[in-house]
């Protein structure tokens, strides 16, 4: 029994009452009331559920889901159940179904995370009615989804999965004509949600502590040059390296913005990545034609890192400096 099952006292009623079959959901849908017990964490006596929920917008719809569990001491699979104006319209089953997101004409997407132990997933969306508007399996698991307000964009990310073609991937679908419309790597990453401008051209990723970021729905990113500032001015080591290498044309970002990212991403309390950063730092500062400044951060990297694979550059700098 989960902790919030405990918690609640409430595994009794899923012991005691019995899921509704199809037939009886379509013959006389039923009228319920959902208890929420906070968060997202529901349950509703009248057909034995607890689980998570998402309400559409406007309030009309109730989307309920719940994972796999041990129920009397067995495992059963996991359930989704859609709401509608307070009857029961649709209950159906999937193995570990996650991260519901429901529109305002019943139009939903579930992350189904499979039965097995191996990476994989599925994104799964659904119309209101229960057709299947598309299913799509992956080789890896998947970290999270989106859906836009009208129920025609979702996107869904998937986890790291060393080795297959399906890891750290975003995909776009047009769940209006179910199909896939692309699949790619984000160079910024995982993101934490997803938005759909009115323009309907592209995906907004939104994170946490950090400005959105706009790809189109065939995977270029429009706001790249926004991403590579915002991410050198933090101090963020990896896409300083990345800008450096990428060149002013693409990132639009100078060589002194570069030297102040590396310096403020050597001021960092966590100095796991110091010696890598003050690597950095040498190599903008010999492009820069500063090779006094290019040797002292060498030397002070060594200095934490032997190994750092600059020791023969700063030699010869030594040399040319007759230092």
């Amino acid at each position: 029994m989960t902790w919030w099952r405990r918690l609640l006292g409430l595994s009794r009623i899923e012991n005691r009452l019995a899921t509704p079959t199809p037939a009886e959901t379509v013959a006389g849908p039923k009228r319920i009331t959902i208890e929420n017990h906070g968060g997202r964490i529901v349950s509703v006596r009248e057909i034995g559920f607890i689980g998570q929920c998402a309400t559409s917008p406007n309030g009309r719809f109730t989307l309920l889901w719940r994972d796999r569990a041990i129920i009397n001491d067995s495992y059963r699979g996991g359930r989704y159940v859609l709401i509608d104006n307070g009857r029961v319209v649709l209950d159906g089953e999937m193995a570990r179904p996650q991260d519901g997101k429901i529109t305002d004409e019943g139009v939903f997407i579930l992350n189904d995370a499979g039965s097995g132990d191996e990476l994989s997933g599925t994104f799964r969306a659904f119309a209101s009615d229960g057709r299947t508007l598309m299913a799509r399996s992956f080789a890896a698991n998947l970290y999270n989804n989106g859906l836009s307000s009208d129920g025609r964009l979702a996107v869904c990310q998937t986890c790291n999965a060393p080795g297959s073609p399906d890891s750290n991937i975003l995909c776009v679908f047009d769940l209006a004509s179910g199909r896939e419309v692309a699949c790619w790597i984000p160079e910024s990453g995982w993101a934490d949600g997803y938005e759909f401008p009115v323009s309907g051209d592209r995906v907004r990723m939104l994170r946490r502590d950090r400005e959105p970021i706009d790809y189109s729905l065939e995977g270029t990113f429009i706001d790249q040059r926004k991403w590579y500032g915002d991410e050198v001015s933090r101090g963020t080591y990896y896409v300083i390296g990345e800008a450096l290498k990428a060149g002013e044309a693409i990132t639009g970002l100078t060589l002194e913005q570069l030297r102040e990212g590396a310096k403020t991403a050597a001021g960092n309390a966590d100095e796991r990545f110091k010696a890598d950063t003050l690597r950095l730092l040498g190599e903008i500062e010999e492009q820069a034609g500063d090779a006094r400044a290019a040797l002292a951060a060498y030397e002070e990297a060594l200095a934490i890192n032997p190994r750092i694979g600059v020791a023969k550059r700063a030699a010869a700098l030594r040399k040319a400096l007759g230092s």
